[in-house]
């Protein structure tokens, strides 16, 4: 639990700067928004339990939305005939319909609920004043080089499995039937 706690920890990060008395500043809404400080530890396990639901739920849509959305793609065009073209077009229509209904609705969801939590959460905490939020420094992230290398990953075996499904087959031939055979009528 170690491992995933500390992953947790490095999403909070990502939402967090630093101002130039090395004060936390959480950024709910991006950089160029307003910003709180985290003063007590009781403000950061506040910030870090809704930013860690938040995460894993987005994660767990991200994996399930976009692994259904391919299943689902890749299964309606396995017996589908035709021309390349007509079969990629086809799997792009379905690939659009089934994101869209099972990752980026979900999503679009899960990101409302979670900007309708935040001024609730952030109203007890203190506001960064605007000629302070320049001045905000980045926290050191490790998880950003993996997440990068995770996508390309990511986005060659999907590249794989499209080049595979989209060869065209090996056509089987039949042997001709004889004519020739004995008992045969004239």
């Amino acid at each position: 639990m170690g491992m995933f706690s500390g992953w947790i920890g490095h999403l909070v990060d990502a939402h967090c700067r630093k101002d130039s008395t090395g004060r936390l500043v959480f950024l709910p809404y991006g950089r160029r928004r307003v910003g709180y400080y985290l003063d007590s530890a009781s403000d950061r396990q506040k910030v870090k339990a809704l930013v860690a639901i938040y995460a894993v739920a987005s994660m767990l849509l991200q994996v399930l939305g976009s692994t259904s959305s391919l299943v689902i793609t890749l299964g309606a065009i396995s017996g589908r005939t035709g021309p390349l073209a007509g079969k990629l077009e086809f799997a792009l229509i379905i690939y659009f319909i089934s994101a869209f209904t099972f990752y980026w609705l979900p999503m679009l969801l899960l990101w409302r609920l979670y900007r309708s939590l935040l001024p609730e959460l952030c109203s007890s905490l203190p506001e960064v004043a605007p000629q302070a939020m320049g001045s905000l420094q980045t926290l050191p992230n490790p998880l950003r080089r993996g997440a990068l290398i995770v996508a390309c990953a990511g986005l060659l075996l999907m590249g794989g499995i499209f080049f595979l499904v989209s060869r065209s087959q090996c056509p089987v031939t039949y042997p001709k039937a004889r004519s020739g055979a004995a008992g045969g009528t004239h």
